[in-house]
């Protein structure tokens, strides 16, 4: 499947690494990229409990996998809000280490590292170009014909 993988700039806290220095492209991400897809899940360090209990309220499941747990949340409209207006923690990236967001069951959107990672699946070179334009601090992005899985 055709994709592009954007790597933003980052810097790091005294408790993560890897976030972005700029999160600014996360509201435009998500009203442009993910009124489409079903559903997302979400995996979060055991560790980080506050944001584990803040997902656990929302998720229709949630599974332990070692040192990450992770959710699966239906994006209606009121998760959908909630996930769009508090994404980004008091360090600056998001409280989240990845998302998987899917439409039907294909993974069509992946974002990871906090938000320093992102792929776009299933879009053509005009599209990533697009696509690659929300994000304001880059530091490597790629884009391939084919992903073999």
């Amino acid at each position: 499947m055709k994709h592009i993988r954007i790597y933003i700039k980052t810097t790091s806290t005294a408790t993560k690494t890897s976030i972005p220095n700029d999160t600014s492209y996360w509201n435009k991400l998500w009203d442009t990229y993910t009124s489409d897809y079903a559903s997302v899940e979400i995996h979060c360090w055991q560790e980080e409990v506050h944001h584990i209990e803040e997902l656990a309220k929302i998720s229709a499941l949630s599974v332990d996998q070692g040192l990450v747990k992770s959710f699966t949340i239906t994006l209606n409209e009121e998760n959908c809000n909630y996930l769009r207006n508090h994404s980004i923690d008091a360090d600056g990236g998001l409280k989240w280490f990845t998302l998987f967001f899917y439409k039907e069951d294909i993974q069509m959107l992946e974002i990871a590292q906090y938000g320093s990672e992102i792929v776009l699946y299933g879009v053509n070179e005009k599209d990533a170009e697009e696509f690659e334009a929300l994000f304001p601090e880059i530091e490597h992005s790629e884009y391939f014909k084919e992903h073999l899985m």
